[in-house]
């Protein structure tokens, strides 16, 4: 061959591999375009609607913390200084510990196709200077959390504390909610209008309690099947989201799972499951905002601990007391 007809070749086949490349690059796009890609995921059953006479119950839940929460449309004349006085008009002695935090992002559940897609990453670029106060009593065991258009009230377990149930922390919510809605008007900050209701149950699974590896992970019926391959790979760790709608497009389920160590992540520290259920709804304009924040609130909830008990094992259930119904 001669030398000529060589650097013909070598030109062929850079043409012919970046021939290769681009059509890969186009397929990568066409697959974006087309929209998310569905992994086929064991399938649960989820029944949703709940009598209004049954409520499920464990006696041992894994809960560590509880948010109850609403987001509302941000009030024309709020400022940061109106989150202190606040603070004072519902009483300094009963809230004496205070942090400041970065405001939440509001978040809608929407039903159309881009809604489809997982949330990623998003840059807000703003010049609002609005906070978010945190409180916490005197135990540390509750938390209220209050912005320019959010109010959060978060049970705190993580030291130990008993849950006090559902019922409870939603009235606790409800009179700090009715609290600032009088606050709200007092100081003609503008009209309160919720628009969407949040419920959130955060569970600490251990590790030794319903697993001891990641081979026993099956407790959770959306990990049924957890990837290894004989004599070539072991699961060792994972971490994952899912995504359901409620029936009637009433809202979402958010189920988030990873695998955490306790601090110090240290070799023998303690592993665990952080496993969050999320579910959040659209709230209809009325005039009784207590009563339309609540029926949300408790669709929510029915959602989470109806969900939690289907999605886990039999043996997982027994093991932290589930009880099937119980009447009101």
């Amino acid at each position: 061959m001669t030398e000529r007809q060589n650097c013909r070749l070598q030109r062929l086949l850079l043409v012919s591999i970046w021939c290769l490349e681009l059509l890969c690059v186009l397929k990568y796009i066409s697959l974006i375009n087309s929209g998310p890609i569905n992994i086929p995921l064991p399938q649960a059953t989820m029944p949703i609607n709940l009598p209004p006479t049954i409520k499920f119950n464990y006696e041992r839940p894994p809960v560590v913390e509880t948010v109850v929460g609403v987001q509302f449309d941000r009030l024309s004349h709020f400022t940061n200084a109106h989150l202190g006085a606040f603070w004072h008009y519902i009483g300094v002695d009963n809230w004496p510990t205070t942090l400041d935090a970065s405001p939440l992002t509001s978040q809608f559940e929407r039903f159309h196709d881009s809604s489809k897609w997982g949330g990623g990453f998003n840059l807000q670029l703003t010049q609002d200077p609005s906070s978010r106060l945190q409180l916490k009593n005197h135990d540390g065991s509750r938390m209220l959390q209050i912005q320019n258009g959010r109010m959060h009230h978060n049970w705190l377990g993580e030291e130990g504390g008993d849950y006090p149930r559902y019922e409870a922390v939603r009235d606790e919510f409800e009179k700090s909610l009715r609290s600032f809605i009088a606050f709200a008007s007092n100081h003609k900050l503008g009209r309160m209008v919720p628009n969407q209701w949040e419920m959130t149950y955060v569970n600490h699974i251990e590790k030794g309690s319903v697993w001891n590896s990641p081979s026993d992970w099956g407790f959770f019926s959306l990990l049924r099947d957890v990837p290894t391959i004989d004599d070539v790979i072991d699961a060792e760790s994972f971490a994952g989201e899912w995504h359901f709608v409620i029936p009637g497009q009433r809202g979402r389920l958010h189920i988030d799972w990873k695998h955490a160590h306790k601090f110090p992540a240290t070799d023998d520290a303690q592993q665990f499951i952080r496993l969050t259920f999320t579910a959040r709804g659209a709230i209809e304009k009325s005039d009784d905002i207590l009563s339309t924040v609540r029926q949300g609130l408790d669709l929510g909830h029915g959602t989470i601990v109806n969900s939690f008990s289907r999605l886990m094992s039999d043996e997982a259930n027994h093991y932290w007391g589930f009880q099937h119904a119980i009447n009101r």
